[in-house]
């Protein structure tokens, strides 16, 4: 895992100068904690907007803003990587992964602060709408995993 977080970060400054085929206006909406003790005491409205740049079928970069799950607020820069594509009639599911920075955690909260890594699934409409499913596992240390869900609307 840290060596695609790694190869992500690295790549992210060429898909920035790459000229993007689409962006899309995303709005961050909530989290649902996997762990019964953070879905009881942590913020599961998660609002907050960003704008992602895809640059091709495989690969976007994000950024944006969103109150985190300790009630602040977190920006966050991500590169995108989504090799896999099922179609399903016009519409699709891509998915894959995403790592980058993200600000707003303690390490006593999230111990790889403040680098992110999750899996990211994206169920995509014919006119370029998107849910977007963000998957982070549970870590030591009292961290609960979560999966994030996100709207995006094309730009």
């Amino acid at each position: 895992m840290k060596t695609l977080i790694a190869l992500l970060i690295l790549c992210a400054p060429t898909l920035v100068w790459a000229a993007p085929t689409h962006y899309t206006l995303d709005l961050n909406v909530a989290s649902l904690h996997t762990e019964k003790w953070a879905r009881q005491d942590l913020n599961q409205n998660n609002l907050g907007l960003g704008v992602t740049a895809h640059v091709n079928k495989n690969w976007a970069v994000s950024s944006g803003f969103y109150r985190n799950s300790y009630r602040r607020t977190s920006v966050y820069a991500l590169a995108q990587w989504t090799p896999i594509h099922i179609p399903m009639g016009s519409w699709r599911i891509d998915a894959g992964a995403e790592a980058g920075l993200v600000s707003g955690y303690r390490r006593s909260e999230v111990p790889s602060a403040p680098v992110m890594g999750a899996g990211l699934v994206r169920v995509v409409s014919p006119h370029g709408w998107s849910v977007n499913f963000t998957i982070v596992p549970n870590t030591p240390n009292r961290s609960s995993g979560f999966v994030g869900l996100q709207v995006s609307a094309p730009l």
